[in-house]
């Protein structure tokens, strides 16, 4: 890893994610927030959230700017109180509606959780009927493939959208091998175990004793990976709490933490652009790059350009890794195999040798040489569209009778996705960037194919 990144002011958003990514070696890990869950499966805020759970009050539910009032706008002092209704109504007017278990559970706020996870259950069947613009943007964030997701949200979306992935729920967080591959970590609960839900005062006092030991196992994440922060707003306490931690030891001379991008949805914003977001904590400032963007779509396939694990299962490697950790750790050590010691040096000083070993190839594809879309390539140039760049390749065609597109050459390269003879994908290289460059610029070109 590079221990040296730019300045992110004087980045694109797209220069920005890619330069990061690349003086990490190692996938990238995403920080997921409520905002992802609105626009995906239409999941309420915190506000929303209590106000459709106290529904099942009928007539008797308490009015809801009541309760900003009385609470002064504190949503935890909130819950509490809608749980304390329901937990009311639960063991009269409403027994019919839970199921048995919780009435021999210790938790009195656990009947307003379930009904929590049950409305979130019932959100998470619309990714089955999204738009053709939302589902490309779930495809391509799929194919990121990161190292991990953690999120402070309910809801199992993210199971949904990363096929293999495991959700690590609540206190498991603690007691988990970090260093494998495809979890999810649900931090503050999910929908499936409505007892693992931090919701009301008592779960977030119990939180706010845990959160430091949350917080040291994940530093690992945040310290050693490149850190993607999706769908929490700018200044998000959930996100300050992080930057606060990580700071302490990443953060360079000038407070700036520069493994770390959070990037913002605002639909106004026709171009990405590249900002900082800066707290301030015991004295210390800290710095955060971000990028507000009206495209998500191109974000995320920014993240994808960089790598080859598109096929890769994630329980396989997450069985792989627990096999090759029991043997270092336990069986090796005690006795209880038998060890070639020679040969297994060999295997640690060939990079090539272990993959061999372990059924695997290593991969050297078109994607790594040509990892840019046309959509990348015009924000490499600067141009608000794929269009104006397709243009600067026609003009190419033009003044030399040479279609790049005609061939996989240095500059271009077509890359199937699919058994039909059309399912494929167009990709350009950093040569391309700078060619176009020079068309663009009215500058001299010689094409070297």
């Amino acid at each position: 890893m590079s221990d040296e990144i730019s300045d992110p002011n004087e980045l694109s958003a797209i220069e920005l994610i890619q330069e990061v990514l690349q003086n990490f070696d190692c996938l990238p890990v995403l920080f997921i927030g409520a905002g992802l869950a609105r626009r995906y499966i239409g999941a309420p805020d915190w506000d929303g959230t209590l106000r459709a759970a106290s529904e099942v009050l009928g007539s008797k539910k308490p009015e809801y700017q009541y309760l900003l009032q009385k609470y002064e706008n504190n949503r935890v002092k909130i819950g509490s109180h809608i749980g304390a209704e329901v937990f009311e109504w639960a063991w009269g007017d409403g027994k019919d509606h839970f199921p048995p278990d919780l009435f021999e559970s210790s938790d009195k706020n656990v009947f307003l959780k379930y009904i929590v996870c049950e409305q979130l259950k019932e959100k998470e069947n619309n990714l089955e009927s999204l738009s053709d613009e939302l589902k490309e943007e779930l495809i391509a964030l799929a194919a990121i493939r990161p190292h991990a997701v953690i999120t402070t949200n309910f809801d199992e979306m993210c199971e949904r959208i990363l096929e293999g992935y495991d959700p690590i729920v609540g206190d498991n967080v603690l007691h988990y091998n970090l260093n494998a591959f495809g979890e999810i970590f649900h931090i503050h609960g999910i929908s499936s175990d409505p007892h693992s839900l931090v919701l009301t005062e008592p779960d977030y006092e119990n939180w706010a004793e845990d959160s430091k030991y949350f917080a040291a196992k994940l530093l690992t994440y945040f310290a050693e990976h490149p850190v993607f922060i999706f769908g929490y707003a700018i200044g998000d306490p959930n996100v300050r709490t992080v930057l606060a931690d990580i700071g302490r030891l990443t953060a360079d001379e000038t407070g700036l933490i520069n493994n770390v991008i959070q990037v913002v949805f605002d639909e106004k914003s026709e171009d990405p652009k590249v900002g900082e977001f800066a707290i301030e904590l015991s004295g210390t400032q800290y710095r955060l790059a971000t990028i507000r963007t009206n495209s998500l779509l191109h974000m995320f396939q920014a993240l994808v350009a960089q790598h080859e694990l598109t096929n890769v299962n994630p329980a396989l490697v997450r069985t792989l890794a627990a096999r090759v950790m029991k043997l270092t750790r336990k069986d090796i050590p005690s006795g209880d195999i038998q060890v070639d010691y020679g040969t297994l040096e060999r295997f640690a000083d060939d990079e090539d040798e272990l993959p061999k070993l372990l059924g695997l190839t290593i991969v050297d594809s078109e994607n790594k040489h040509h990892p840019y879309t046309l959509s990348m390539v015009a924000d490499q140039l600067n141009l608000t569209a794929w269009q104006h760049a397709d243009k600067l390749i026609k003009q190419i065609r033009e003044e030399t009778e040479v279609d790049l597109k005609d061939s996989d050459n240095r500059y271009h390269c077509r890359i199937k996705t699919g058994k039909s003879e059309k399912s494929a994908t167009r990709k350009w290289s950093d040569e391309a960037i700078a060619l176009l460059k020079r068309v663009q610029n009215g500058e001299p070109y010689k094409l070297n194919l």
